[in-house]
């Protein structure tokens, strides 16, 4: 018996795995006849864990390709989301917050820009920045993510260091790490 070659394993795209040329280039008129059933039986048996190794790999790949679908269909999800609340917030004249995505971003008097919901709260002072400037560099932070072609959605904190409160932007599947304002 010697198979070299099948069509088979071209057509599904299967890799085939160091062995496997070893083991379909087996002859059968050397084999000692004596001995034919235990090879028989070792050669099914490793054909049959070669087969099982192609159908596992197989299985993975076709899982990650669902894997990668699914997180491509919902980063356009996210990304959609994101563009329809920009375009509510900008008719509404307001910036939903980036910590906990339910409140509304407003300034006050006080050069205070604060969450309706959350604990989000930037004492600007006597900075020129302003509601605005928070929402292009919202904005900004969002592009130069999605720039990169990470896929994940970001989270953003608050943090307090020297005496300054800031607001960042954190990604844990590509490291980015960037001040906000």
């Amino acid at each position: 018996m010697r198979i070299k070659h099948s069509s088979l394993n071209d057509q599904t795209g299967i890799s085939k795995s160091g062995c496997d040329d070893l083991l379909w280039e087996y002859d059968s008129h050397q084999v000692d006849y004596s001995s034919a059933e235990s090879h028989y039986e070792e050669l099914l048996i490793e054909m049959e864990r070669c087969l099982y190794e192609d159908l596992r790999e197989e299985s993975i790949r076709k899982e990650l390709e669902l894997y990668e679908e699914e997180d491509e269909y919902l980063a356009r999800a996210v990304f959609e989301h994101m563009q329809l609340n920009d375009g509510q917030a900008e008719e509404k004249g307001s910036i939903w917050c980036p910590i906990c995505k339910q409140g509304e971003v407003r300034e006050n008097d006080h050069h205070l820009i604060y969450c309706t919901i959350c604990n989000l709260q930037l004492d600007l002072g006597n900075d020129k920045m302003n509601l605005e400037f928070l929402r292009g560099r919202l904005g900004e932070v969002h592009e130069e993510h999605l720039d990169k072609g990470c896929k994940a959605t970001p989270s953003f904190f608050m943090e307090t260091g020297f005496n300054l409160t800031a607001l960042y932007i954190r990604c844990q599947a590509c490291n980015t790490f960037e001040i906000v304002l």
